[in-house]
């Protein structure tokens, strides 16, 4: 049970000898204290970005909302999270839809590649904010009974090579790929290169023992497994899809809450994903100057052929909706809006 659930227990009781016993100036509010639950271990950026939210959401209070974080899965495994705080374990858990996607079918959408044009990716971030927590909240999160309230994506998945700096898909016949599996794996396919299954923390070996020639990737991770030194050559400005991370409130706590603290929550969690965009920026920029040392590069594919590459993952749009929509989900919805928040006019 949570401390915001405890108190509410004697609130009419503590209420009752608040009155009899006041008779100046209202007593200080009792701060909110909420129950913050993720898997991150705690030297991790996403545990760093956690404690640095928490320290926003308690100053910008001035002390009446608090963050009692719990890392690195101490109240619930990473796959029981979203049930933690369905079921008020915590008040708040971390979710991330592509490792529940059987539970958060459509918040994997933003995972469908080259959807829009927008390459940009505070404005990518931006986009799947906006889905999240209008849409996705309405037809997925709500009715299980809690409700996003901060949504980030990663950095956009490009591809990276060993040797040949690939610039039209053609040139991707026979090339063995690694991808993470399911949607990634289509994209590969569809692009007529070989796609291996190949978990992240055995790609560096994979690379160099020639076992692929290649990878789907995104750039500011790549350096966290040293991927700079076996790999040459990145795309910028394709889209194999963004990783969709987020964190959900159970919705009878956020009911209770103030409405100036949760648009608070709102707030300071897009300030969060701020931060955490600029330490991309960061690593994306050491990634690329130590490919550079090597003798590689970062590189943008031309603007007239990225439709090239599009024409050719349209079917693996496609695909994710028939397969939803299949379901009685309404993914054909959540994809165009997807699209339209993806797409500059």
């Amino acid at each position: 049970m949570s401390s915001w659930t405890r108190r509410l227990a004697g609130a009419a009781t503590f209420v009752a000898a608040a009155v009899a016993l006041t008779t100046g100036p209202a007593a200080a509010e009792d701060p909110i204290t909420l129950r913050v639950a993720h898997s991150y271990p705690t030297r991790h950026t996403g545990a760093i970005a956690m404690e640095y939210w928490g320290k926003l959401v308690d100053e910008q209070s001035n002390g009446r909302l608090k963050f009692e974080i719990y890392p690195a899965e101490q109240l619930a495994k990473s796959s029981d999270l979203l049930d933690a705080a369905i079921n008020g374990i915590s008040d708040i858990s971390y979710a991330a839809p592509l490792y529940v996607s059987d539970r958060l079918p459509l918040s994997t959408v933003s995972a469908i590649p080259l959807v829009g044009n927008k390459s940009d990716p505070r404005e990518q971030g931006a986009a799947y904010s906006e889905l999240a927590l209008g849409t996705l909240n309405e037809v997925e999160y709500v009715p299980q009974g809690v409700r996003v309230i901060q949504a980030s994506v990663t950095h956009a998945y490009q591809l990276m090579t060993t040797k040949t700096k690939i610039l039209t898909p053609d040139q991707l016949k026979g090339v063995k790929l690694r991808s993470s599996g399911g949607i990634q794996e289509r994209s590969v396919e569809a692009l007529g290169a070989i796609a291996v299954a190949i978990p992240a923390p055995d790609l560096y070996p994979a690379l160099q023992r020639g076992t692929v020639d290649g990878s789907l990737f995104n750039i500011p991770t790549a350096g966290g497994y040293k991927l700079e030194e076996q790999l040459r050559y990145s795309t910028s400005n394709l889209n194999f899809g963004l990783f969709p991370t987020l964190y959900v409130i159970n919705e009878n706590v956020w009911q209770k809450l103030p409405k100036d603290l949760q648009d608070l929550l709102i707030r300071t969690g897009k300030e969060m994903d701020d931060y955490i965009q600029k330490l991309y920026v960061e690593r994306a920029e050491t990634f690329a100057a130590d490919l550079k040392k090597r003798g590689g590069e970062v590189y943008a594919i031309p603007a007239s052929g990225v439709p090239v590459w599009a024409g050719k993952l349209k079917p693996v749009q496609a695909a994710w909706v028939k397969d939803y929509d299949g379901r009685g989900l309404p993914a054909t919805r959540v994809f165009h809006e997807w699209e339209e928040l993806m797409t500059s006019r």
